[in-house]
C-alpha cells in the first residue's frame, strides 16, 4: 500500500549532492518504502540546459534523465530508512547499467520517472528505473546508488585534500 512520501523537498534533498539548478526532480507522486518511488520533472523551456542548445525543438539531455531517476531513487532510499534522517547520509550515483533509451524528452513535456528497489547490501542499493512521457518510454535503467555517512565522507575528502 503506498505510503506519503516526504513531502518537503529540502528535507529530502538534504540526502543528494545537488542543489540548484541540479535538483530535477519537481514533485513526489507516491512512494511505497523498500519498494518504489513514483515522481515527475516538468521539462519547461527555461530550463538551465536549454541555454546552450540551438535546436528549434530541444530536448533535456539523456544523462540528466538518468540524473532525476537517481534523484528519485535517492527519495526512496530516504523514505525506506536506507538513508539516516535530518541529514546524516547522503546518496551518490554509482552506476548505470542495460541502459535503453527509446524517445527524446522535449520541453513542454512532464517526465514520470519510477523506481524500484532490487537489491539492497550494506549501503549498496540495485533499482530499476524508468522515464516516460504520457505512458510512452523515454529511458530504462538500472542504477546502483550508494549511501554514505556524511561525517565518514567529510573526513575521507578531507585527508585526501591534505595528501594531494
Amino acid at each position: 500500500m503506498p505510503a506519503n512520501p516526504p513531502s518537503d523537498i529540502q528535507r529530502v534533498f538534504r540526502h543528494v549532492p545537488h542543489r540548484y539548478p541540479l535538483v530535477l526532480v519537481d514533485h513526489i507522486d507516491a512512494c511505497e518504502a523498500g519498494t518504489w518511488v513514483r515522481a515527475h520533472k516538468h521539462v519547461s523551456f527555461d530550463e538551465p540546459f536549454f541555454e546552450t542548445i540551438g535546436d528549434t525543438r530541444p530536448s533535456m539531455p539523456p544523462v540528466l534523465i538518468i540524473e532525476a531517476l537517481a534523484q528519485a531513487g535517492g527519495v526512496l532510499c530516504l523514505h525506506s530508512g536506507l538513508s539516516k534522517p535530518d541529514g546524516g547520509s547522503i546518496t551518490f550515483l554509482a552506476g548505470i547499467d542495460h541502459t535503453r533509451f527509446e524517445r527524446p524528452a522535449y520541453a513542454g513535456e512532464t517526465l514520470s520517472l519510477e523506481c524500484r528497489i532490487d537489491r539492497t547490501l550494506r549501503g549498496v542499493v540495485r533499482m530499476s528505473g524508468r522515464a516516460t512521457v504520457d505512458e510512452e518510454l523515454v529511458v530504462e535503467t538500472r542504477l546502483t546508488v550508494v549511501i554514505r555517512d556524511v561525517e565518514g565522507h567529510a573526513r575521507r575528502s578531507e585527508r585526501a585534500f591534505q595528501e594531494a
